[in-house]
Order: C-alpha cells, then structure tokens, then sequence
C-alpha cells in the first residue's frame, strides 16, 4: 500500500517564517536591540542571441531571509532560513535544442516558487552541522566557486548527475525536502552526506512547490569527501572532493523498459589556485562525472576552466571567465537512437567565455559568448550564442 504524505510547501514556508519575527526583545541598556534577522535579494536576467534563440530573455528574481533562532527562540547554533524565486522569461534552449541547456536561469515553466527552506543547527563541541528542509544539493555538493561567474548549466552542477532523477536532483528549479549532515576534520578535511527525497516537486506540474513523501519515488542519496582550504579571512581556492550517489528506487534501462537498475554515478572535482599576483588572480577548476549508462543517456560529463579576478587591476573587468563542458552520450542511448534510425554524436561539447564589468558594488554586466558543437548529439549541427547577464544585489546590510 503506497504511504504518502502531501504538503504544500508554502504552508511549511510560512510557519518557519513566522519565527522570523521577535516578540518584545530589550536589552538592559533600553539601547535598540540587533535584528535577528537579515534580508537580500538578487534579480538576474540573461539576453541571449543566436541563429535559432533570437532575442531570448531569461530572468530570475531570488529573496532570502536568514534569522538567529537563538535569539528569536533560544535555539542556540541555529539557523533559520527561506527563500522565494520569480522565474520568467522565454525558453532559449527549447529552440537551440542543446542537451545540456545554455542558461542556468531557464527553466520548464515559469513561476512565483517556495525555493530553499530550512533550518540549521551546528553542534558547538563537535562542530557538526545537521540542515532539514527544502535543500538545493549543489549549494554545498558537486559545486566549485571559480565555476560560478558561468551561466551554462553544466558549470554548476555535472549533467552526469542533474540528468538524473524524474523531476531532477534536488536542483534549481526544484528541490526537495533533505536531511543534511556535514562533519569537519582537521586540516580543512570534511565529509558530508544527504538523504533527499527521490522525487522532488511535482513532474506533472513543474511551476507548484510541493513536498510528496512516498515509497515509490525512493530517497536520493548522497556523499560527499574533500578538502577545502581556510585562511584567516575565510575559505581559500583550494578545494578538491570526490562524491557518491544512489537512487534507492530502481530505474527503467533505457534498451529494455521491463528491466530495472538503480541510477547511480560518481563525481570528482578540484579548484586551485594557477597565479597570483599584485594585480590579478587566477583560479582553475576541473570536474567529471561518470553516471549509469543504461539508464541515463549521459555516461561521462566533464568540464573546466579558469576564473581570472581582477586581470587588468583596478582598471578593465572585474573578472574574466572561460570553461568547457563535455556531455559523452552512451552507447546504450545511441544504439536506441540508431535503432530508431537516428544517428547522433559521441558527445556534445560547450565553450563559453566572459568578462564581468562592475560598475556598482551591486550591479554586475557580464557579456560572453558560447559555442556549442553537436547540439543535442546531432553531427554538424553547431550554435554559436552570444549574450549579457545582468545580475543586481539588494537588501538589508549583514549584521
């Protein structure tokens, strides 16, 4: 018998937003008290130009509150958050056809969505951190900072892993409810795992938020083991890690629906530091992923690239950006294909560069150009994209 519990996220956001807010709070003095509670917001839009995707604009509007529940409940070492997205905008990719996306902003249906919502305790004399809610996994898994100034999808999360799923990983646009543990060690070491719901949202209705517990859709699980390194002024480039991840539930091959597997893969990753100078820095980054290829049509992803901050000085861009991002179809999908009588490529490879202006501390103007070979796995069958993302930050100043 199929056991589900159905929420309406908005419900969950709401009751965990009403602790937003402090009851009568004094301090001795009678001098105002320090808000328990801070709020920003990041509007992003991209304008995307090409022979198929002419004059495509994809936005995203993101706001955050993050409160001290210790000093709004007494939860000492907890944190409480919340976040809302505004998705809208047209869909470049559904013209240009790419496998793995050209915006990280665009997605299935366009909606007003419960993101992010959850609440973190760390455990002072163990320095454990345990999160429970709505948990977008590739904000702490799969992720690498100098990657993230690029707007191809791939850049944030390997394809090998977001191809997977019903409804996806646990990503943006939809997330679902996760219990995460992470455990520092020494010298920068760290280990962290997650138990996510299977099926997050809804895949009948992309635009809805919701939360839907049952035996059929499975847990994801996930795992991850690195090294970030740490300075006196917070996290440094160098980072490396290697993860794990499962799907409990059994998957349909893709050469024979009546046989099940189970969706699982691999990841590695690491970020370093390639020069530093008195007026430029330049970080590189390089991942791969290897997923189940009878049942997921991407077997491999690869990607990397550099972030240079700064490269002219105080004058010029504030950053200029490059990657690859490499998609290897595997050969049960091709065969597939090709029984239908379809030939597609070996593998559908991305590059994009960028230079990122900042004229205000808050406002930020990127242009960049990507080029994609083999879109969608067709042989010769090549987009060139040219675009501007326009990314602004507002909001309450942090305590």
């Amino acid at each position: 018998m199929r056991h589900a519990i159905r929420l309406r996220v908005s419900l969950f956001a709401a009751a965990l937003a009403g602790m937003f807010f402090p009851i009568d709070a004094h301090c001795a003095d009678d001098a105002p008290p320090a808000s328990p509670w801070r709020w920003d917001g990041i509007y992003k839009a991209d304008l995307l130009y090409s022979r198929h995707a002419d004059g495509a604009a994809v936005g995203n509007l993101g706001l955050r509150v993050t409160a001290d529940a210790g000093t709004l409940l007494g939860w000492e070492d907890t944190t409480l958050y919340a976040e809302a997205l505004w998705n809208h905008g047209s869909k470049p990719n559904r013209r240009v056809g790419t496998t793995q996306g050209i915006s990280n902003l665009e997605v299935a249906q366009n909606a007003a969505r419960v993101y992010a919502t959850w609440a973190e305790h760390e455990f002072k004399a163990t320095a454990t951190s345990l999160l429970f809610g709505l948990y977008d996994l590739n904000s702490e898994f799969y992720s690498t900072d100098a990657s993230g100034l690029l707007i191809h999808p791939s850049f944030g999360i390997g394809i090998d892993f977001s191809q997977s799923g019903r409804n996806g990983p646990s990503i943006f646009p939809n997330l679902g409810l996760a219990l995460r543990v992470k455990q520092p060690f020494g010298d920068g070491l760290y280990l962290q795992a997650a138990v996510i719901d299977g099926v997050p949202g809804d895949p009948d209705h992309p635009g809805r938020t919701t939360i839907h517990l049952s035996r059929d859709d499975g847990a994801l699980l996930v795992g991850e083991f690195g090294w970030q390194q740490h300075g006196d002024d917070g996290p440094k480039p160098g980072h490396w890690g290697m993860g794990l991840w499962h799907y409990t539930q059994r998957t349909a091959r893709l050469d024979d629906g009546n046989r099940l597997e189970h969706n699982q893969g691999a990841y590695v990753l690491a970020q370093g530091l390639l020069f530093d100078a008195q007026r430029a820095r330049m970080t590189g980054f390089v991942r791969a992923g290897v997923a189940n290829r009878r049942v997921n049509a991407i077997d491999l992803g690869f990607d990397a690239g550099v972030l240079v901050e700064q490269p002219f000085g105080q004058d010029g861009p504030a950053a200029l950006t490059a990657g690859l991002a490499v998609a290897r179809f595997g050969k049960p999908h091709r065969q597939v294909q090709s029984d239908a009588g379809i030939t597609i490529a070996s593998r559908e490879t991305a590059l994009e560069i960028g230079a990122r202006w900042q004229p205000q501390p808050s406002l930020a103007l990127q242009p960049l150009l990507q080029r994609v070979w083999n879109t969608g796995g067709r042989a010769s069958a090549h987009e060139t994209i040219a675009g501007l993302r326009l990314e602004w930050r507002f909001g309450s100043p942090s305590p």
